[in-house]
């Protein structure tokens, strides 16, 4: 999947379409995404609001889970957690990074047993490259619908 695939898919996503995403770098072992500085993703102190920050890097980590899985299984959020480090302030990259075994392991059971898991770290920076927030979402991988 290159980075105009990436985009487009996020084109389908209602509720992220707006927030002026951009997908700097995409492969099976990291994506690297950036969050736009746009009023509409700050809180009202002019910082990136804390829901923005969330939903950016969990979807970052959705595409990070689901690159090398998308024709077999989709991923679905299980649970997440956010640690906000510092105020988010301008474009905020986020770097999610899935090791080749993890990602192969994750085939390997889709293709065994028609499921499996995956736990994705996402860092999220600003641009002076200071860590903003450090997320972990955990992904279950649902079986797409044969046709």
């Amino acid at each position: 999947m290159d980075p105009s695939a990436i985009s487009e898919a996020l084109e389908q996503i209602p509720f992220t379409v707006d927030m002026g995403v951009v997908v700097e770098h995409a492969s099976k072992s990291e994506v690297c995404m950036t969050l736009s500085d746009k009023r509409s993703n700050q809180n009202m102190v002019g910082i990136v609001h804390a829901g923005a920050l969330f939903t950016f890097g969990e979807t970052v980590a959705g595409i990070a889970a689901g690159f090398d899985t998308l024709d077999k299984a989709f991923p679905l959020a299980r649970n997440a957690s956010i640690e906000y480090k510092r105020p988010a302030r301008g474009d905020i990259r986020a770097t999610a990074v899935v090791p080749g075994s993890e990602s192969d392991r994750v085939v390997t059971e889709l293709d065994r047993d028609g499921r499996s898991e995956l736990d994705v770290i996402v860092s999220l920076e600003d641009t002076q490259g200071e860590q903003v927030a450090e997320m972990n979402v955990h992904y279950s991988f649902r079986p797409r619908e044969k046709r």
